[in-house]
């Protein structure tokens, strides 16, 4: 095998609690512009993009104009006439707040009104002022003219302003979205970021090797992240679709060193439901590795293709093509160890070797591929190299040096070529009447355009979204 033009990287230095190999996930308060965890854990879509709105995007011709531009208003209330009952006051606020506030039957701040006239979404003074804070409230100064808004009368509401009788208030979102106008992105990205898969939701892209996803607080990266190159390859949701992120975010991380497939959100419910799926290990993922010498594939740790998948891990249908009944029965190894007194599950098979290769162990090395069903710190380098006794080709951190030091200016060989994960949106209430609609289209297009990738919706009624790539060239040089 010859050499490829990458070299291999310093190790990433962002410190990784878990999945440093198999895609750490990220928690929902760590993304810049998210919500937070209890804002939108154990909700509906339709709790999760707006409680003012049942659909997962609107005809934005149909709404109202916000401030600024690209902003519509989705809701909005008007303080009765007569004001607020006292009684409703004394209700949702202590005797201190209503005193400290000064509170009045006709005559209380935005937070309070807020909390009023919508105590459904606005449940604490915290909540209502964190959203207008946000710029995300607005202020109608009296009635509208002909069921419009009067552009006059309309300003961005700001926490200390006062709402008396007649008064409107109106909840708005950006609808409009150029992930290219996000700050520091007005030069093209340094490196090529292949996206294999997208819809309005959330995308799949093909992170190099040698580039970190993203770069550790206070910077040292620059623009070597795959973070701040997603705004120049990411298509924008269409117009319309509500609590979009301000920038499409990886829900993940994998190591610098490892090339593959990236999660990445572009609305807020898709970051939330693809997070929980990393931390619940049911997003499905298939690495492919080659490692430094013969490696065995011993008949006590050799299970089936029924005991992989019981044990949760993703077998496709070629791996039914096998004729040898007995190949088929044990088919697959597994390793089952520790690492840091933490459950640590790898299933993985042989599928080539390569003989006669100068300075590899017993002049051998093997491809193999991996798929784990737990994810530790580097834990499919680690299982390879202590328990197999074979670490991968490259890896300068557990190669054991001597002659594999010779091996190593290609960088570690490790792919993350396939994975098979639920729809974010799709399998969501609202998000199942809209999949009856676009269904066939979405098939298709895949069909069409991507040779390996694959939207299904399968017998329990799942829609499910398959992807693989191919190996990066240095694999069968």
């Amino acid at each position: 095998m010859d050499a490829a033009t990458n070299k291999q990287e310093e190790e990433e230095d962002i410190p990784f609690t878990d999945d440093d190999d198999v895609g750490e996930v990220l928690d929902v308060e760590e993304v810049e512009g998210a919500a937070t965890t209890a804002d939108y854990n154990n909700n509906t879509y339709k709790e999760l993009t707006s409680k003012f709105t049942t659909e997962d995007s609107l005809d934005i011709d149909t709404l109202p104009k916000g401030i600024p531009d690209k902003f519509y208003i989705l809701s909005h209330a008007s303080m009765p006439s007569g004001g607020f009952s006292m009684s409703d006051i004394q209700h949702a606020f202590s005797p201190e707040e209503i005193q400290r506030l000064k509170l009045q039957p006709e005559n209380v701040t935005v937070p309070a009104a807020l909390i009023l006239l919508f105590p459904d979404h606005f449940t604490t003074q915290t909540r209502a002022r964190k959203e207008s804070r946000k710029r995300k409230i607005l202020l109608h100064k009296g009635a509208l003219t002909d069921g419009k808004f009067d552009r006059d009368k309309l300003k961005i509401a700001k926490v200390g302003d006062r709402v008396v009788p007649g008064f409107i208030l109106a909840v708005q979102a950006r609808m409009e979205h150029n992930y290219s106008e996000s700050a520091n992105h007005h030069k093209e990205p340094p490196f090529h970021l292949p996206v294999v898969y997208e819809d309005d939701y959330f995308a799949l892209v093909n992170k190099p090797e040698g580039i970190v996803v993203f770069g550790p607080k206070g910077g040292g990266y620059g623009r070597m992240t795959v973070k701040s190159c997603l705004p120049w390859v990411i298509t924008p949701p269409k117009l319309g679709v509500v609590s979009v992120l301000r920038r499409p975010t990886p829900v993940h991380r994998i190591d610098r060193g490892t090339s593959g497939l990236l999660v990445v959100a572009k609305t807020k419910p898709a970051m939330v439901e693809l997070s929980r799926m990393f931390k619940e290990r049911k997003a499905k993922k298939t690495y492919t590795a080659i490692v430094n010498g013969d490696i065995l594939e011993p008949k006590d740790t050799s299970i089936s293709n029924e005991e992989a998948e019981k044990l949760g891990v993703c077998i496709g249908d070629d791996d039914d093509d096998d004729d040898d009944v007995e190949s088929r029965k044990r088919k697959w190894q597994v390793i089952d160890n520790e690492l840091e007194d933490q459950n640590a599950v790898t299933v993985w098979r042989r599928v080539k070797q390569y003989t006669g290769i100068e300075n590899a162990r017993n002049n051998t090395l093997s491809m193999v591929e991996l798929k784990p069903k737990t994810g530790r710190y580097h834990q499919l380098r680690r299982h390879m190299a202590w328990t197999g006794n074979c670490p991968l080709l490259g890896d300068k951190t557990y190669d054991g040096g001597g002659p594999a030091r010779l091996l190593r200016e290609n960088g570690f060989y490790l792919c993350s070529n396939k994975i098979v994960i639920e729809h974010p949106f799709y399998n969501s209430s609202q998000g199942r009447s809209m999949w009856e609609k676009v269904k066939e289209v979405e098939i298709k297009k895949c069909n069409d355009h991507k040779e390996n990738i694959r939207i299904a919706e399968e017998s329990d009624g799942r829609v499910l979204v398959y992807a693989e790539i191919d190996l990066p060239s240095k694999f069968n040089e």
